[in-house]
């Protein structure tokens, strides 16, 4: 067994408490460097939530977006909390909230203070990480998601009820005749009709439902815990929504639409999904327009161009 003299303790202490600064430093250049290398909003914060607790120990946390985000919030709810803002220069990043079980002690409020600080580089690329995303997944004529959006999306709500046993169906509108309003009244006042029909249906659906502007100029909604007969009956709805007369610019014309709906069968994906649908379309429209046509999933069914007919 060794045994410290005296002098010998000071000098081993301070020796341990060096590194020990050293060791703490270089845990904070690799958190810094591993942030930095978090481009996905979420995915950011989980970093933090995960390798923070090296720091600080937390439970949960909340990220309150200013205008270039989404709310996050990850782990568990705790009633005690510290809440910091996070800024760059005169610009609001957001607000950062970490919820513990136990009060946060003066020394613990310092460590999560220099552990949020650590994020605002990371947290500001992040930001201009998502909002690239969110411009490239906008339709721009409605501001509804795009296709691309749709591709994206499609496939992990698939996922999701299918884990959940629950259903899921699909609703694809077209406006009628949209070409002849702008060829004979312009492209703005097209454009007016898209974005009125858009206003129309979004403000008809569920917060759940999702609503995307497609590449075949028609809107996609998926229900999800919908079957057919509850989809077809929204159909019915927005689609009576839709009928009216719209006014733009002093030229007044006469909106309408067309709808296919289907529902998600054991052995769809999101490709024969939209194809069904889209099939479902084709048959409302090559019917006289107007109105509702529904292919279930083991009806037999072609693919063809909704502007058929």
């Amino acid at each position: 067994m060794s045994v410290l003299s005296a002098k010998q303790a000071p000098i081993t202490s301070h020796s341990a408490l060096r590194q020990q600064r050293l060791d703490v430093q270089l845990r904070q250049l690799e958190f810094s460097a591993l942030l930095h290398r978090k481009l996905d909003l979420e995915k950011l914060f989980e970093c933090l939530l995960i390798e923070g607790q090296a720091f600080v120990q937390f439970d949960g946390l909340q990220f309150l977006a200013g205008e270039r985000g989404a709310d996050i919030v990850l782990g568990s709810s705790r009633q005690h909390r510290q809440r910091f803002e996070l800024r760059l220069g005169e610009r609001l990043l957001g607000e950062v909230v970490l919820m513990r079980t136990r009060k946060f002690k003066s020394r613990d409020e310092r460590d999560a203070e220099r552990l949020v600080e650590s994020l605002v580089y990371p947290l500001d690329n992040a930001l201009e990480h998502h909002m690239a995303s969110v411009k490239a997944m906008t339709d721009v004529s409605t501001g509804l998601r795009n296709q691309r959006a749709m591709e994206d999306q499609l496939p992990r709500e698939i996922r999701s009820v299918r884990r959940t046993e629950q259903p899921l169906s699909m609703m694809l509108i077209s406006v009628d005749y949209l070409e002849s309003i702008s060829e004979h009244h312009g492209f703005e006042v097209g454009e007016q009709a898209w974005q009125s029909v858009a206003e129309t249906l979004t403000s008809r659906l569920r917060q759940s439902d999702l609503i995307f502007k497609t590449d075949v100029d028609s809107f996609c909604i998926v229900l999800t815990q919908t079957g057919m007969d509850g989809s077809l009956i929204l159909a019915e709805r927005l689609l009576a929504a839709v009928d009216r007369c719209v006014s733009y610019d002093n030229v007044q014309f006469v909106l309408t639409a067309s709808a296919g709906v289907t529902e998600l069968g054991a052995a769809d994906d999101a490709d024969t999904l939209f194809e069904r649908v889209n099939s479902a379309l084709v048959l409302a429209r090559q019917s006289g327009r107007n109105q509702v046509k529904a292919i279930a999933p083991e009806q037999p069914h072609g693919s063809d161009d909704p502007d058929a007919a």
